[in-house]
């Protein structure tokens, strides 16, 4: 099967309350009939996700996010830029997202997308060990896929 020039990325962990948010609302578009479009869910941060985006020319990628500066359930859309002073919470010795683009565009420019969106939806809970979310992030999973389907549209 060809790839397509187009990525919808899920992160984050379907096991962890809110950190599930990304799986959701890819697998709320995966239901959709959406053409030239990859969808994946993956549980990685960092240099991980260089190797994920190459070769795609528009990525989007639709994570959970903790500011502390917004109700939960708030849909946020994000560029690189907006990562470029975040920490990166499992490991000092992981890049952040802005960093990992960063160096992606610098070791293979011609392989790393010229578009890459976020679409963050703000979460209450990131520590508990369950499959279920909080309901304030379970109601922002169709405010997010139509942040998605907006991104995607532009």
């Amino acid at each position: 099967m060809m790839k397509a020039t187009r990525l919808v990325l899920g992160i984050g962990s379907p096991i962890i309350c809110d950190d599930g948010v990304g799986f959701k609302v890819v697998e709320a578009l995966m239901a959709m009939d959406l053409p030239d479009l990859d969808f994946d869910q993956q549980a990685v941060s960092g240099l991980d996700f260089i190797e994920i985006m190459m070769d795609y020319q528009q990525v989007v990628v639709v994570d959970a996010i903790v500011t502390e500066r917004y109700p939960a359930g708030t849909v946020m859309l994000l560029q690189p830029e907006d990562f470029k002073n975040a920490v990166h919470g499992s490991s000092p010795h992981e890049v952040n997202m802005h960093m990992a683009i960063e160096l992606g565009r610098r070791l293979a420019p011609d392989r790393m997308p010229k578009d890459i969106q976020f679409v963050a939806i703000e979460v209450n809970d990131i520590w508990t060990v369950t499959d279920i979310m909080t309901e304030e992030v379970q109601d922002a999973v169709p405010k997010a896929v139509d942040a998605v389907l907006k991104v995607l549209s532009a």
